[in-house]
């Protein structure tokens, strides 16, 4: 089924499509290859395993541990507004990417240095100073998201879940391999050399990921957007949101689905201090969750091409809530693998359903403009998730935590499954009320 937005695009701006189908094949298979070394690289400072681990040895804190995934979510999601006003002040996509890229390698060096020179330098001092680094390296992961996502919306302009499933399954294989060698790493090296080992491994080997970007093949897109001001920009905000409803509903079910998410910093820790399992299983966990991301990102892609991405979204909340299911029944360590396995598919599901959504509520030539907004605005709720959980190990205890994620996986799935709309439905094809003028409204 055709995507409301490439329907618009083939029916207004059909040269327009054409150009970009003869460079389909060759953006494919770049972009793929990028999702790749994304995946190899940044493996190795896994915001759910590897990092939580790294900060363990500093702080007793499960508040602080929860800030890894906090910083990942607040740094990925909320500096998307400023990305997205700046893709749309340039008509060329492709090299904004790339020079962010680059940019962003610096916070893994800031990592990397702070982690080699640990014996040297006081406990809270590199506390401060690797939360810093993560921030800044998390903060340009978030700015460059919206040119990414408005490039690949206009490059795959079909099978687009076959695109996402292919990219997430081979960046999921090439990083179940990158956790093998963590695993084999940490093990087999003594704290914190096995660490130091690690973030410059990741450091070095993220760099193959630009070269990519530069090879990219981009089509100027036929419309334009008007310039704005920041001030115009950041002002439209609120009359923008409003005015798609079906865009507010997918913003409010994904908060809810993304509460979820509280609990899974903390699994992998859990199951190490509970059950006395060695450093080595934070490789195997993350190997068995990349590996189950891989294999359920091809079986989402096909499942959202043919039925719609709503349902991928209704898989996510349900494996949330058997994620909490398993962790409240567990009698050994090795049952968290099978944790393992479930959050691979929430991470394989929203990867997938989150964009593909923007991009058939949204008019085309607003993807990067929404794109930011929405992860903006969901942002700060997924940075809350962990700290709240954190919260609740401190105040309470693990169960509490995962008694709660319970609830909310229960509260997202019916609110997705009876609220959301699907957005090929008719009532879903770009619904708008409100004040924006109607030559920015594709009407299909």
């Amino acid at each position: 089924m055709r995507s409301n937005d490439v329907e618009y695009m083939a029916l207004h701006h059909p040269e327009y499509i054409a150009m970009v189908e003869r460079n389909y094949w060759v953006n494919f298979v770049l972009l793929t290859l990028d999702m790749a070394c994304y995946n190899f690289a940044f493996t190795m400072f896994s915001q759910d395993t590897i990092l939580p681990f790294f900060v363990s040895h500093l702080t007793r804190s499960a508040l602080l541990i929860g800030m890894v995934p906090a910083l990942y979510f607040l740094g990925n999601f909320f500096p998307q507004l400023l990305g997205a006003f700046m893709a749309n002040r340039v008509s060329s996509r492709k090299w904004q990417i790339f020079g962010i890229a680059v940019t962003q390698r610096l916070g893994l060096l800031m990592i990397a240095l702070t982690v080699q020179k640990l014996d040297l330098l006081p406990r809270n001092f590199v506390l401060v100073f690797f939360f810093l680094s993560y921030a800044f390296y998390t903060s340009a992961n978030g700015i460059i998201w919206p040119a990414y996502a408005d490039f690949t919306s206009k490059a795959i302009i079909r099978k687009r879940g076959l695109f996402y499933g292919v990219s997430f399954g081979l960046g999921g294989l090439v990083g179940f391999g990158a956790s093998a060698l963590a695993s084999r790493l940490l093990s087999q090296l003594a704290y914190p050399h096995n660490l130091q080992v690690l973030f410059w491994l990741g450091f070095s080997s993220s760099f193959i990921s630009p070269f990519l970007m530069a090879a990219f093949r981009e089509v100027k897109y036929p419309e334009k957007v008007r310039a704005e001001s920041l001030k115009e920009f950041l002002g439209s905000i609120p009359r923008r949101v409003q005015a798609y409803p079906v865009f507010v509903r997918y913003l409010v079910t994904r908060a809810l689905i993304g509460m979820g998410l509280m609990g899974n910093a903390f699994y992998a820790v859990y199951a190490i201090e509970h059950f006395q399992m060695g450093a080595g299983s934070l490789g195997i966990f993350s190997m068995v969750l990349l590996f189950s991301q891989s294999l359920l990102g091809l079986l989402w892609g096909t499942l959202g091409d043919r039925f719609g991405y709503k349902k991928v979204l209704l898989a996510a909340a349900g494996l949330i809530g058997l994620e909490a299911v398993f962790a409240l029944l567990a009698r050994t360590g090795w049952q968290f693998f099978g944790i393992a396995i479930f959050m691979g598919g929430v991470y394989a599901a929203g990867n997938i359903a989150d964009p593909n959504l923007i991009f058939e509520i949204i008019p085309p030539s607003e993807t990067s403009r929404y794109i930011g907004i929405a992860n903006t605005l969901l942002g700060p709720v997924y940075a809350l998730a962990p700290l709240l959980g954190g919260l609740l190990v401190d105040r309470f205890s693990h169960q509490a935590m995962f008694l709660a994620v319970l609830g909310l996986a229960v509260v997202g799935f019916l609110a997705a499954w009876k609220w959301m709309v699907e957005p090929r439905s008719r009532r879903g094809k770009y619904e708008k009320v409100g004040d924006i003028p109607n030559s920015q409204l594709p009407v299909v």
